[in-house]
């Protein structure tokens, strides 16, 4: 349960369980001398049979009711959006790996744009890329790779699966844009930092990869257990990660629509790098866009 909750709730109730005490303290005192109710009450007396103090004691208890549900209404308000937060991470806590209504909107999403650059480096041999570090596409010439391996960086290439890494400043939330107009097959997302790269991959988040991909250009798909999703094949495509939140979303950057999330997403300590893969055979490059083209 909330943590706000826990201790609001429980404060109203002894709040309220004092004035109540006051409250019937007061109704049950012993009557006090005819002398005594004269001088001390002698304007007010008795009202419907009940003394002065009575009467005070129930001002006293509406007035702190009234009062606490103002502070409640204010509580509430102020702190709702930070419980559902809360409410976020306790389901990924508990693993569940569903999207929800509380994804960002997309508007929000771009406004995290960071600059991302294709790391040559981590590149399989036979992607091109270009010399602004934007676009990659798949060269199918044999025997003459596209990517120099140097020896000092033969363990951060990809060897067998088409993939290449991005780089990007380290931020809590971070979002780019990727054209992918005239591809029929794709990869797309984040991988962990350490994550393997050798070999045919599983890319699943048990091994430190979020992502979906595009195959015979008609299915959408992630690497969770190849479930189809129904979504319309998108020609640009919005990637966000928030770390705080420990989510990995997909957009379609078109019409703002959301493609998927991954609730079950990378923390901060994970470091995670864009992903990307044009995929094998396939002649029509990838480009990361700015989002002001």
């Amino acid at each position: 349960m909330f943590p706000g909750r826990c201790i609001m709730g429980p404060l109203i109730q002894h709040i309220c369980l004092v004035t109540f005490l006051i409250f019937f303290a007061s109704s049950s005192a012993p009557d006090e001398t005819e002398t005594e109710r004269q001088s001390t009450c002698k304007s007010t007396s008795t009202l419907y049979g009940l003394n002065c103090t009575v009467w005070f004691a129930g001002c006293v208890t509406f007035g702190i009711i009234i009062i606490l549900g103002v502070v409640f209404l204010v509580w509430y308000k102020c702190c709702g959006h930070a419980n559902q937060n809360l409410l976020g991470r306790f389901n990924v806590i508990g693993g569940e790996d569903t999207n929800t209504n509380l994804d960002l909107p997309h508007n929000e999403a771009r406004s995290h744009e960071v600059d991302v650059v294709l790391d040559g480096k981590t590149a399989h041999s036979q992607l091109k890329i270009s010399h602004n570090g934007k676009v990659v596409e798949w060269v199918t010439q044999k025997g003459e790779p596209q990517t120099e391996i140097d020896k000092n960086d033969i363990d951060k290439h990809f060897d067998e699966d088409p993939y290449v890494l991005g780089s990007m400043g380290r931020a809590m939330r971070a979002y780019w844009e990727v054209c992918v107009k005239e591809n029929k097959d794709w990869v797309l997302g984040v991988t962990s930092a350490t994550a393997n790269r050798k070999g045919q991959l599983v890319l699943s988040p048990d091994n430190g990869f979020w992502v979906v991909r595009i195959s015979n250009g008609e299915n959408l798909k992630t690497f969770m257990g190849d479930d189809v999703l129904n979504e319309r094949i998108p020609h640009r495509v919005g990637i966000y990660v928030d770390y705080q939140e420990r989510k990995v979303t997909f957009y379609n950057a078109e019409d703002n629509s959301l493609i998927y999330s991954f609730t079950n997403g990378p923390s901060y300590e994970d470091d995670v790098r864009p992903l990307f893969s044009p995929w094998k055979y396939e002649k029509q490059p990838i480009t990361i866009l700015s989002i002001s083209t």
